[in-house]
């Protein structure tokens, strides 16, 4: 059900836009923005309910100071607050909760796109990575029976421009299926041992997550406490690096769309916060 509601549409999505482009990267990068747009309103709440918390955090403060040693009573009292300033204490965190399944399923198109996107089946796909071994190419898993495994997508995938007689034979329709992007093969995962141009988008991965991360904090405003602002501090490091990391274990369409995202949530992040700023002033006007 959640690959017929969730990964099969958004890879019906992202073969429209191949189609319409003509180019993987564009397409990628169209269809992150389409993305984006579907998960737009919930992060928009997302934004509204953490400006609202951020708002009477200064209240949360003092409760904290009066009780600290009634816990039950500041838990009764924080309750009180939530309700008086119309409040949910999850208004921040669920509608994020509701974009996961959503983004999971982004992953699994851009993992396996030769299921989602091109629809090759598996039975195709294996046959195309025994020929493609015999053939000589080297780096094609050994021992995988099935054809949607995303590893062995993705190894089959890069080899596509290599192979094109091949190709033709077993699945002609993705005989011209072009995956480079800007000289950088988008089906191939970068590789740690060697300096390559596919090391541009891990790299890219991890700068753009950084201005991204950069900006969110900004929107939330100056931490309450020493605490939190090393907690912030250590997560501004820790997202990019992590970014990078995992960048480097994916297809690098993966890690484009992860780029195209970061700059877009650099993008949206002020302006949503400029948006709910003015319109509380607006609200505490009236």
């Amino acid at each position: 059900m959640y690959t017929a509601l969730i990964v099969e549409p958004f890879g019906w999505l992202l073969k429209q836009c191949y189609y319409l482009l003509g180019n993987y990267g564009l397409a990628i990068i169209l269809f992150t923005v389409l993305a984006k747009l579907v998960m737009l309103p919930f992060q928009m709440k997302s934004k509204k309910g953490m400006m609202e918390m951020q708002r009477i955090q200064p209240k949360l403060a003092e409760l904290e100071k009066k009780y600290k040693d009634d816990k039950e009573r500041y838990s009764i009292e924080v309750q009180k607050l939530y309700k008086k300033e119309g409040v949910s204490m999850f208004g921040g965190c669920l509608p994020m909760l509701i974009t996961l399944p959503i983004m999971f399923g982004l992953y699994s198109v851009l993992r396996q796109p030769l299921t989602y996107i091109f629809d090759i089946t598996p039975d195709q796909i294996n046959a195309l990575a025994d020929a493609f071994r015999t053939a000589g190419a080297a780096g094609i898993p050994q021992g995988v029976a099935s054809g949607s495994n995303y590893m062995l997508q993705i190894s089959v995938a890069s080899y596509i421009a290599s192979f094109r007689e091949i190709v033709a034979e077993i699945a002609p329709n993705i005989a011209n299926v072009d995956f480079t992007f800007l000289g950088i093969d988008l089906a191939a995962i970068p590789n740690f041992k060697y300096i390559t141009p596919l090391w541009v988008i891990p790299v890219l991965s991890g700068v753009t997550a950084w201005i991204s991360n950069l900006f969110i904090r900004k929107g939330q405003g100056k931490p309450m406490t020493e605490q939190a602002a090393a907690t912030n501090g250590m997560m501004n490091l820790m997202m990019p690096l992590m970014s990078v990391w995992i960048a480097f274990m994916v297809p690098a369409g993966l890690g484009l769309y992860w780029i195209i995202s970061n700059i877009l949530s650099a993008i949206q992040e002020p302006l949503l916060t400029a948006y709910y700023k003015n319109k509380a002033n607006k609200s505490q006007e009236e």
